[in-house]
């Protein structure tokens, strides 16, 4: 059967979601996706999910609700470093938009190291929009208005290093559409800003949590931004069914595009 497709140019793209000790929600997404005709595989091991997609034996991957601290670590140790950036629908124009990074350990913790860290993801957010004939529109986040600087010596160095990183970018590519407001991450999203960068991984992580789980922002999961095109999307173990089923579609519509 897959021969025939191959013969008239159709090609049968497969899927794959990591189930672990919460099931229902995964099994949701899974019934709706199989009722729509997407081909997705349930797998309950870290190992062998990432390994079918590395092998290319499915098309892509989301981790589902599999553990994040089973399945990243060795996600890292077989493709080496990545950031993520969890895709959200901005509620001001109902067109996606990137907050990364959301991993606790996505970035390091040293001040240049981090500046650096930014700068390489705000690059690789830029190839993933391009790719999907998106215009980037970057705004960096800070830990307070910039008229608030003086009154906290860590609010000081989130919005110099944020300072740092718009200089690098005004001196290296004027085509960048990057800005700086401090922490209004409501007018950057009302300005239609689409990669937003948070100060660290922990309070992007909170932004995620409060957007998608408290307020339910429609989201697709987090997409992994590094040198390499690899359709794995991560998912948090406490996500709706809705999150599951947007990730593979996305995935799908990637792939669509590709052919």
């Amino acid at each position: 059967m897959y021969n025939w497709f191959l013969k008239f140019g159709l090609v049968m793209c497969m899927y794959a979601i990591g189930i672990g000790e919460k099931k229902d929600e995964v099994l949701k997404a899974y019934h709706k996706l199989s009722e729509e005709g997407i081909d997705v595989e349930l797998i309950n091991n870290p190992k062998t999910l990432v390994d079918k997609l590395l092998n290319k034996e499915i098309d892509g991957a989301v981790r589902g609700s599999l553990s994040s601290s089973k399945v990243i670590p060795y996600l890292r140790e077989k493709v080496g470093r990545f950031y993520r950036a969890s895709i959200l629908k901005n509620p001001f124009n109902r067109e996606i938009f990137l907050l990364s990074p959301v991993g606790i350990d996505d970035i390091r913790e040293d001040n240049e190291g981090r500046i650096k860290d930014k700068i390489e993801l705000i690059n690789y957010a830029i190839n993933f929009l391009k790719r999907n004939n998106i215009k980037p529109k970057i705004a960096l986040l800070s830990g307070g208005r910039l008229s608030d600087y003086g009154r906290s010596k860590e609010v000081d160095k989130t919005i110099e290093e944020c300072e740092k990183i718009l200089k690098y970018f005004k001196e290296t590519d004027e085509k960048v559409d990057i800005v700086h407001n401090g922490i209004l991450i409501e007018e950057v999203l009302k300005d239609g800003c689409n990669v937003i960068v948070a100060p660290d991984g922990i309070s992007g992580n909170l932004m995620f949590r409060c957007f998608g789980l408290v307020c339910g922002l429609e989201g697709y999961g987090a997409v992994l931004l590094n040198n390499k095109e690899i359709n794995f999307f991560d998912t948090s173990r406490n996500a709706t069914w809705k999150r599951y089923y947007n990730a593979i579609k996305f995935i799908e519509n990637i792939n669509k595009d590709k052919s």
